[in-house]
């Protein structure tokens, strides 16, 4: 493949989507696309069979996310969308480049995606991909964050991925529900900033040819005894772990990391919403608006996670507690 140059933004969509995408997706590329040198949306059409990944309706959903996609590229012509593409092919150019292997696991053991991550990256024919999964906000209003946060990559070596600030700044720059995850903190940088030896696949922005200068590949990791058990369970192919996992332990094993970092002001941020529930989808335009002026509660402030300062999750909360999960998924699993 052709030397890899620019800076890509790159959504990944499922049918499942649907709903917020029409809010997010304009959202996303009012905050994202003054800063890349285009937007590009890849839409996977692989149906998982069960858990919290199967989709009713996938085709009508499919069929719409199309049309939203289609409609959101009218007014900004930076826009590119494309199908998972799940030919031989394909999949062995995206397992080379990433695994060094010619073909890898199209889910992970949960049913999640795993190859169609690695398609998006692939696609956005980047050095520099800003990733996000299709439910994220993005505040801040920043027009020079991308230009900031390869400007830190340049200056350390060891930084694989950034990543925008999690959550709207606080003034003293604490964060919140990160903490817990080991191996956090500060970065010596000009502005707020966290050092993380994890990835999260929700959002982040990878330097494509330090990846292949510094790992050449990725190691495909099996999935332990639990998730080959919930797996079975589930009715998918128990054969890889996370895509987010993989990553992680190798950027750990490698001694590589991910910052975090607001950048220049008035500085870029991520919210990211934990659940789904009917009084989201209402108050999703709201929300957009909140994050866009930046008018957000101070009990939101420093915390990445959308939280009941700006919305009641509490029914949701119940709705997701793991016994009702994994009884959803054990009945849809039994239903076929």
């Amino acid at each position: 493949m052709t030397e890899r140059q620019g800076v890509a933004a790159q959504m990944s969509t499922y049918p499942m989507d649907v709903r917020h995408l029409e809010h997010l997706l304009p959202h996303q590329i009012r905050a994202l696309g003054p800063m890349v040198d285009r937007f590009v949306v890849t839409i996977d059409t692989h149906q998982s069979r069960s858990g919290r990944y199967r989709v009713a309706n996938f085709q009508q959903n499919l069929e719409r996310i199309r049309r939203l996609i289609q409609e959101a590229g009218q007014s900004y012509p930076k826009l590119e969308f494309a199908d998972v593409d799940y030919s031989p092919a394909m999949q062995r150019e995206v397992s080379r480049y990433f695994f060094g292997v010619d073909s890898i696991p199209v889910k992970a053991w949960d049913g999640g995606p795993f190859y169609a991550y690695f398609f998006g990256l692939y696609m956005a024919k980047a050095r520099y991909v800003f990733h996000m999964d299709g439910d994220i906000l993005l505040g801040g209003s920043s027009n020079t964050w991308i230009r900031d946060a390869i400007g830190c990559m340049e200056q350390l070596p060891d930084v694989l991925v950034t990543a925008p600030f999690p959550g709207p700044p606080r003034a003293d720059g604490r964060i919140f529900g990160h903490l817990e995850q080991g191996e956090t903190a500060r970065a010596s940088l000009p502005w707020p900033a966290y050092s993380h030896r994890d990835v999260s696949t929700r959002v982040f922005m990878i330097d494509l040819q330090r990846f292949k200068e510094r790992l050449g590949v990725f190691p495909l990791l099996a999935p332990g005894p639990a998730q080959r058990m919930k797996s079975r369970l589930l009715g998918n192919p128990p054969h890889v772990r996370e895509a987010e996992v993989l990553m992680t332990r190798t950027m750990q094993q490698s001694g590589l990391r991910r910052i975090d970092l607001l950048g220049n002001a008035p500085g870029f941020w991520s919210l990211h919403p934990p659940y789904r529930s009917e009084l989201f989808y209402r108050k999703l335009p709201e929300l957009v608006r909140a994050v866009e002026s930046g008018n957000v509660p101070d009990g939101q402030l420093g915390h990445y996670d959308l939280n009941d300062s700006m919305i009641d999750w509490s029914s949701a909360r119940e709705a997701n507690r793991w016994h009702r999960r994994y009884w959803r998924m054990v009945r849809q699993r039994l239903a076929g």
